[in-house]
This record gives structure tokens, C-alpha cells and sequence, in this order.
């Protein structure tokens, strides 16, 4: 892993960590999409994982008082929790075998779980790897390349791209160069 990456990855894990205990939902959105621009320079499925797994877990905490009334709820917090507090500690370790082990755990806890709960919790980890997707599409990736990378179905791609009109946003309209030189000379004046 990139030394970059990895350093990018530690900062938003704990960042992560810190917006679960300050209950700060926006903050875990917002971290993803940090991520995801990482993602997109460099597509490496660790940035990816990591910025599915905070934005889903920012779309279950954000129905915390819907799923909260399910059997195994707070275990599942706990382990989600703390699962982030271990995959950064593997990742300052540079243990990137645990970190992909940690990763892969989430998976497992939801075994745990009411059988009601596992379902929803299953879906907002298949919306929310549509969602990145249409992000990484968004950043310039071809539907192809994002859905290899996460995993899914391009056509599941493509109809969540429609439906978000993404595609359909015009470039930025810049500025005449003669007018941004006008502008630049006016600067040092």
C-alpha cells in the first residue's frame, strides 16, 4: 500500500472514530467522500473499502432510532466501533494483513444480529457501494472501471447515474483567456 494512502486511511479512521463517539453523522459523509477522491487518483480498493464502509456506517447510524429496536443493536455498534479503532491500529502497525482481516470482519458481525436487522444493515452496504460508485463515475472513472472496483454490476451503476442525473451535468464554462490574462495582470499591479 501506498504510503500516502495509508496515511490517508489512518487520518480518516480516526477521524471516523471520533465523529461515532461525537455522534456527528455529516462528518462520517463527509470523510467518505474525502476517501473516494483518493480512491479515484489512485484506485486502490483500501480507499475504496474504507470510504463504503464509513458511508454506510453513517446511513445506519443516521436510522439509529429505527434500528435500534432490533436484537443485537448494540453489539453491533460496539463491534463496528471498535473494528475501526483495530484497522487503524493494524494500518500504524503497517500490518496490512490484519487490516484487510479487520475489513473483512465487518461481514462477519453481522452474523451476529437479528435476522430483521442483517437484512437492512446488508442493503445499506449495497446502496451505499452504488452510491460510492456513482461518486468514482462522477470523479471520472468509466462505469466499467467503478464497478470492477467495488465490486457490482455496471448496470447497477448506470441506472443509479441516471437517476442522479450525473452524466448529464455540462462542463464548467470558463472564463475567455484573454479575460483570465486581463485578471492576472490586474493581480500584480
Amino acid at each position: 500500500m501506498d504510503e500516502h494512502i495509508r496515511n490517508n486511511i489512518i487520518r480518516v479512521l480516526d477521524k471516523a472514530t471520533k465523529s461515532i463517539k461525537e455522534d456527528n453523522i455529516k462528518q462520517l459523509k463527509d470523510l467518505s467522500n474525502e476517501t473516494i477522491h483518493d480512491a479515484t487518483i489512485y484506485q486502490d480498493e483500501y480507499s475504496i473499502t474504507v470510504a463504503v464502509l464509513i458511508y454506510s456506517l453513517s446511513k445506519i447510524y443516521e436510522r439509529e432510532t429505527h434500528y435500534g429496536k432490533f436484537k443485537g443493536w448494540k453489539i453491533f455498534c460496539f463491534d463496528c466501533f471498535r473494528g475501526l479503532e483495530v484497522a487503524k491500529e493494524k494500518l500504524v502497525a503497517n500490518d496490512l494483513q490484519g487490516f484487510e482481516k479487520v475489513m473483512k470482519q465487518y461481514t462477519a458481525t453481522l452474523e451476529k444480529i437479528d435476522k430483521k436487522l442483517k437484512v437492512h444493515i446488508q442493503d445499506v452496504f449495497r446502496k451505499a457501494r452504488i452510491n460510492k460508485a456513482s461518486r468514482l463515475y462522477e470523479h471520472g472513472l468509466s462505469v466499467g472501471r467503478t464497478a470492477e472496483l467495488l465490486g457490482i454490476n455496471k448496470f447497477e451503476v448506470m441506472d443509479y447515474i441516471g437517476k442522479t442525473y450525473i452524466a448529464d451535468v455540462k462542463e464548467n464554462i470558463t472564463i475567455d483567456s484573454i479575460e483570465r490574462l486581463k485578471f492576472s495582470r490586474s493581480l500584480f499591479r
